[in-house]
């Protein structure tokens, strides 16, 4: 297993500096398998928490990086594309999309009925020393 450690402040600064200056395939693959790792356990968590199709769990997909002006790399991980269609009260017909189930399982909906499961917190949680060990690896 790989093993990153400092021993000041001065040689973790130095670290990130090395790291903001890793190409951006290497910081893409980095970022892609921590992404993955935290798909997945979002993946597992939505299929033990709801008794449904799969759909929300099966649409959770990793992005590409992305960058930032100010040089932030990034990746999101998130339920992604069309849940349903519904009609709403004027009678118009609207597409849910799964990461608008997802918002309305994570924070809970009282008036419908829908108590707040915090799965995507719980998720990444419970992901971060397995997503940075996959980051790491990558790295070393």
């Amino acid at each position: 297993m790989a093993r990153m450690s400092v021993s000041g402040i001065d040689e973790l600064m130095l670290s990130m500096k090395e790291v903001a200056q890793l190409p951006d395939s290497v910081a893409s693959e980095m970022l892609q398998a921590g992404g993955n790792v935290v798909a997945a356990k979002q993946r597992q968590h939505y299929n033990a928490a709801l008794r449904d199709t799969g759909t929300l769990a099966n649409s959770i997909k990793v992005s590409k990086m992305k960058s930032k002006s100010s040089g932030l790399r990034f990746v999101t991980v998130y339920p992604q594309g069309k849940h349903h269609t519904y009609t709403d009260k004027n009678g118009k017909i609207k597409t849910a999309t799964n990461n608008d189930v997802a918002f309305v399982h994570e924070y809970g909906a009282p008036k419908r009925g829908i108590t707040a499961k915090g799965i995507i917190r719980l998720s990444n949680e419970e992901a971060a020393e397995e997503a940075n060990s996959a980051q790491i690896a990558v790295y070393d």
